[in-house]
């Protein structure tokens, strides 16, 4: 797995001008008053969908059948597309919470713990984000993923618009509810996202294994 890592960790380098850019760009957004919360997740979305890229790069001109003559099992390289992601993603967001802090501080702020657990919740939800979309693009490919994902995040707009709905008929305010789950302690919030996320990402993880396995090259 080492191997791979430092493979695609090299695939990141060669597009380190566009990175660089993304934060000196999330630097000027947070020196002009941009919302902390938005750059935070901007930012670690944009790093963890690379690990979409490089399964692209693996894929182009057959690459898998090269990849795979290397000593590298297919459970292997399913794994490593979920550390690279956390790796990248968790790598970002942790840069970008600490300039938004550095931000905070100077301006005399105050709110650091619930940025702290704002860019926590974010991360997570990188985690969830990869669990979808990993299966996804080693199922279908470049071409037909980006169209079935296009496809589970209208599911997950009609959910959503089905819940609002569902709201009102039962005359339920959504707002009283979220109150009541937001004035519960950080600690067992999280805990249990943690615990969600990582749950997410190993049923993912299987998955994806299965399909790699049934892969022909």
């Amino acid at each position: 797995m080492k191997g791979l890592l430092i493979k695609d960790l090299l695939l990141l380098k060669n597009q380190q001008r566009f990175f660089l850019l993304i934060f000196f760009m999330s630097a000027g957004m947070l020196l002009v008053g941009v919302n902390s919360v938005f750059v935070i997740n901007y930012v670690t979305l944009i790093f963890t969908m690379f690990t979409l890229s490089s399964i692209s790069y693996d894929e182009f001109d057959n690459g898998y059948a090269f990849l795979f003559t290397l000593p590298i099992t297919r459970n292997q390289y399913a794994a490593e597309k979920y550390v690279f992601g956390f790796v990248t993603g968790g790598s970002a967001c942790i840069i970008v919470t600490v300039i938004a802090l550095i931000m905070n501080f100077v301006r005399g702020g105050a709110g650091t713990l619930e940025l702290l657990i704002t860019a926590l919740l974010y991360l997570f939800m990188s985690l969830l984000f990869m669990a979808v979309v990993v299966p996804v693009q080693l199922k279908f490919g470049t071409e037909k993923g980006r169209i079935v994902l296009i496809f589970i995040i209208g599911l997950i707009f009609a959910a959503g618009f089905i819940v609002v709905k569902a709201a009102k008929t039962f005359q339920l305010d959504l707002s009283t509810v979220i109150a009541a789950l937001t004035s519960f302690a950080a600690g067992p919030v999280i805990t249990v996202l943690l615990l969600i996320s990582l749950a997410a990402v190993y049923g993912s993880y299987l998955i994806s294994v299965n399909i790699m396995k049934k892969k022909q090259f």
